[in-house]
C-alpha cells in the first residue's frame, strides 16, 4: 500500500507546561451580590403580584442595564441571520455526518403579553440592548446540515434578566439529546459549537461556570454569543469544516489573520470554491502572492532531498521511491516573517488554530516525478508494530485533519493533484493510475483544502489523493500544511 510522508519532529516541550494559563477563578467581589440585588427582588415580587406588566418589566430591564456584564465582553465579529438565502449557503441535499446547523431566533414578550420573534439586526448597540430583554431562544435544528423536511424546534432559556440568565449546561444537554452528540472518548475529540463563519464559541468540555460573568468563555458570554449569532454550527469532531454545500458552490469570506500580539493584520476577502463533496475539496485562488511563492521555493532549495515515507506494517523494507520520487524539505517559520504571516493566514482560512499545524513541507517534482495515491491520515490498524506512530496519534484520537496544499508554480503539462475516489468512486485497482477522478491543475498562488477526517472526526477513505507525473520540460514546486485535529507542538 502507498505510504505517507513522515511528520516533522516537534520541538522539545517545556516540562513545566510553560505558556498554559490556569482556569480563572471568580474574585471575591464577583461572588458578592450585585448592588441592584434588592431592586431585582422587589421587581420580581412586583411582577408576580401583577404590579409590573411585561412591558413595564422590559422598561425595568433597560433601566438596570448599566450593570449587565453583556456590555463588557465581546460578541462574535460577524453574524449570519437565519434567512432563506443564508440557509442555502449551509444546507446540503444529503446529510453531512457530524455537521449540524442551528437557527437562533430571539423571542420576547410583547406589550400584548404574547411571545414574538425579534427581527434580525446588524446594529451592535441594538443587539446588546436585545440581549438584556429577550425572554427565550427558539432553536431550529438541521441535523447533518440537511435540507430535508425533518427538523426539530426547541425553546431554551427563560428568565428575568435576559440572556445572561440562560444556562449553557442546560442548553448543552438539550443539544446532546436532539443531535445524539458523542462525548469525548479514547478515540473521539470533544465536539464544539461555532458561529456560521467559523468563530469558536464553546466546546463540549469548556468550564463556562468557572469564569466570572464578564469574562470571555463565561456562561453569560457564551449564551450571549449564541443568541447574537443568528446561525450556529456544531462539529462533532471539534474542528471547523467549511460546509461544501454542492460542487461549484462559492463562498466569500474575510481573512483576518492575527499577529503574535492578537492584532488583526492584512484583512481581505477571498472566495472558496467547492471542487468536490466526496471527499470535501475546496479551492482558493490568489491565496499566495507571486513573491511569497518564490520566497518559499528559494528558501527551501538548498535543503531539498529525495522524500521519505512512513512505512505501514505490510510495507516494511520497501524503498520510498516505490511510491514517491519527489524531493522535499520542512521549513520552520522562526525568524521568517513571510512564512509566519502565511501560517497565520492559513489558520484564518481554515478557522483552526495555528498550533494544530505541522511545519510547512516544500515539494519539488521534476519531469516524470510523482507520488502515488495515498492518505494523509494515519490509520492505527496499519501501524500496530510502529510504537512511535501509535504514540504520536494516541492510538487514533489524534490525526491529520486537513491538508492545505499550496501551488508555488504553474505547470503546463501534468503535475495534477488527483483524487481517484472523488464522487464516491470504488476502491482503485492501481494507486499509480492518473486517468480517473478529480484532477486539480497547479496554478501559482492557488491553494486547495482537503479534509482527511470528516466533520464527525472519522477517517475519510475517499480522501485518497496523489501527485501525477510532471510533463517533459516542467518543474512543479508546491508545499503543504498538515493540520491536526488537536494541538501538536510543532508550530506555536
Amino acid at each position: 500500500m502507498v505510504q505517507k510522508k513522515k511528520p516533522a519532529k516537534p520541538p522539545a516541550r517545556a516540562s513545566n507546561g510553560a505558556g498554559a494559563e490556569s482556569p480563572s477563578t471568580p474574585s471575591k467581589e464577583a461572588a458578592q451580590l450585585p448592588p441592584l440585588f434588592p431592586s431585582i427582588v422587589v421587581a420580581i415580587i412586583a411582577f408576580l403580584g401583577g404590579v409590573l406588566t411585561p412591558p413595564s418589566l422590559h422598561a425595568y430591564r433597560s433601566a438596570t442595564s448599566a450593570s449587565n456584564p453583556s456590555d463588557s465582553f465581546p460578541l462574535p465579529r460577524h453574524t449570519v441571520p437565519c434567512t432563506p438565502s443564508n440557509l442555502d449557503n449551509y444546507l446540503h441535499v444529503k446529510p453531512i455526518p457530524g455537521l449540524h446547523l442551528i437557527c437562533i431566533e430571539q423571542l420576547s414578550v410583547g406589550e400584548d403579553g404574547k411571545e414574538q420573534a425579534l427581527p434580525p439586526t446588524s446594529d451592535a448597540n441594538e443587539q446588546r440592548r436585545r440581549l438584556r430583554q429577550i425572554d427565550s431562544l427558539r432553536l431550529t435544528i438541521y441535523k447533518g446540515s440537511h435540507s430535508g423536511p425533518l427538523r426539530r424546534r426547541i425553546k431554551v432559556g427563560g428568565g428575568s434578566q435576559g440572556v445572561q440568565s440562560f444556562a449553557w449546561p442546560e442548553v448543552k444537554m438539550q443539544l446532546i439529546r436532539e443531535l445524539g452528540l458523542a462525548p469525548e472518548g479514547k478515540l473521539q475529540q470533544p465536539w464544539a459549537l461555532f458561529t456560521a463563519l467559523g468563530e469558536r464559541i464553546v466546546g463540549e468540555n469548556d468550564n463556562v461556570l468557572g469564569k466570572g460573568a464578564g469574562e470571555v468563555g463565561s456562561n453569560q458570554q457564551v449564551m450571549a454569543s449564541i443568541a447574537a449569532s443568528g446561525m450556529v454550527v456544531i462539529a462533532q469532531g471539534g474542528n471547523w469544516v467549511w460546509p461544501g454545500v454542492r460542487e461549484g458552490f462559492e463562498r466569500t469570506i474575510e481573512l483576518a489573520p492575527m499577529d503574535e500580539t492578537g492584532k488583526s493584520v492584512d484583512p481581505r476577502n477571498i472566495t472558496i470554491e467547492t471542487l468536490s463533496m466526496v471527499p470535501l475539496v475546496l479551492s482558493i485562488k490568489g491565496f499566495l502572492t507571486e513573491d511569497e511563492c518564490d520566497h518559499i521555493a528559494e528558501k527551501a532549495g538548498p535543503s531539498m532531498r529525495y522524500s521519505s515515507v512512513s512505512l505501514k506494517d505490510a510495507d516494511k523494507g520497501r524503498a520510498a521511491s516505490d511510491w514517491r520520487t519527489s524531493q522535499s524539505t520542512f521549513l520552520s517559520s522562526k525568524d521568517d516573517p513571510i512564512l509566519r504571516a502565511i501560517e497565520d493566514r492559513t489558520a484564518s482560512l481554515t478557522r483552526v488554530p495555528r498550533n494544530h499545524q505541522e511545519y510547512v513541507q516544500v515539494l519539488r517534482y521534476g519531469t516524470d516525478e510523482k507520488y502515488d495515491a495515498h492518505h494523509d491520515y494515519f490509520d492505527p490498524k496499519a501501524y500496530q508494530s510502529d510504537e512511535n506512530t501509535l504514540r504520536l496519534i494516541e492510538n487514533g484520537k489524534k490525526n491529520r485533519f486537513a491538508t492545505v496544499f499550496w501551488y508555488l508554480t504553474d505547470v503546463d503539462d501534468g503535475g495534477h493533484t488527483i483524487f481517484p475516489r472523488a464522487g464516491g468512486r470504488p476502491p482503485v485497482r492501481s494507486h499509480k493510475d492518473c486517468t480517473k477522478g478529480l484532477k486539480v491543475q497547479p496554478q501559482k498562488g492557488k491553494v486547495i483544502i482537503f479534509y482527511s477526517l470528516d466533520a464527525a472526526g472519522a477517517m475519510d477513505e475517499y480522501s485518497l489523493h496523489g501527485a501525477c507525473p510532471v510533463g517533459e520540460g516542467n518543474v512543479k514546486w508546491a508545499a503543504n500544511k498538515w493540520i491536526w485535529n488537536a494541538p501538536m507542538g510543532y508550530v506555536t
